[in-house]
């Protein structure tokens, strides 16, 4: 299994790490693509890529558009040269938010485009955040779909319009564990509605733990963390909406995480 969307690199897997690992050994995961959010993580993204880890690890590094406002003058260019470092990376997450009202699109699309201008040149794929802004992010992407050796929408929350516009593009649209909870009407229509070879599933870990799952630890909160060994009971919520056994969604996505991140 191939979770196509997580943040090993986050400081609250510190002490847990190697459980979080061995987990996923025992749950059978066999890769994950670990997304950076700003320049502020994206060394600890690398560092976690290079570790002895017994599962492919693919890096992405990227501007959250939550982090649009604190970047460096120099932060483009030091994206750049961690791409460059590691050519088997991936771009993201990036995209645009709908949720924070104190982040204006103009400063967001701004970010944004010159991320999608360097996939481009550089020739690699993207993870997409697009909550509550799917239509939007839709029509920044555009442009720039037809030359992306590909892009995967991670935790695609959006409606069958807002879906059918985004699969037009030629988009990959990544399953989290909100697809557990029967009332996430939206997410369970999605995981239904995606093409079989559009299809991927992702934890989103430490962050939206899926009902009924294992928590690895619990947060300074209290709250439970997700952990990537989660997918395996993600991934059996959504061969049960789809009605197909889970082994086959197992070589679906996976070979699917194998085209969009060449692993």
């Amino acid at each position: 299994m191939f979770d196509a969307h997580l943040h090993l690199q986050d400081c609250r897997f510190n002490k847990v790490l190697d459980e979080v690992v061995q987990q996923a050994v025992r749950a059978g995961i066999d890769g994950v693509c670990t997304c950076g959010t700003a320049p502020s993580d994206w060394e600890a993204t690398a560092l976690v890529s290079r570790l002895s880890i017994p599962f492919t690890v693919v890096p992405a590094f990227g501007t959250h558009p939550w982090y649009v406002r604190s970047l460096p003058p120099d932060w483009l260019e030091k994206l750049e040269g961690y791409l460059s470092d590691y050519p088997d990376a991936a771009v993201g997450e990036i995209g645009l938010d709908g949720i924070r009202d104190d982040l204006p699109f103009k400063e967001q699309e701004e970010i944004f485009v010159s991320q999608l201008r360097l996939a481009v040149r550089l020739g690699r794929s993207v993870v997409l955040h697009g909550a509550r802004a799917w239509s939007r992010l839709t029509d920044a992407l555009r442009p720039f779909a037809d030359a992306l050796p590909g892009f995967v929408a991670h935790g695609f929350g959006g409606s069958a319009e807002q879906l059918d516009r985004y699969l037009d593009l030629g988009g990959y649209v990544s399953v989290a564990g909100s697809v557990c909870n029967p009332r996430a009407t939206k997410v369970r229509a999605v995981a239904v509605r995606v093409p079989a070879d559009r299809l991927l599933v992702e934890t989103d870990s430490p962050d939206l733990f899926p009902l009924g799952g294992t928590p690895v630890a619990l947060d300074v909160q209290g709250k439970p963390l997700n952990q990537p060994a989660n997918l395996a009971h993600i991934l059996r919520e959504v061969a049960s909406l789809r009605h197909v056994w889970p082994e086959e969604l197992i070589v679906i996505t996976r070979a699917n995480a194998t085209r969009i991140f060449h692993k």
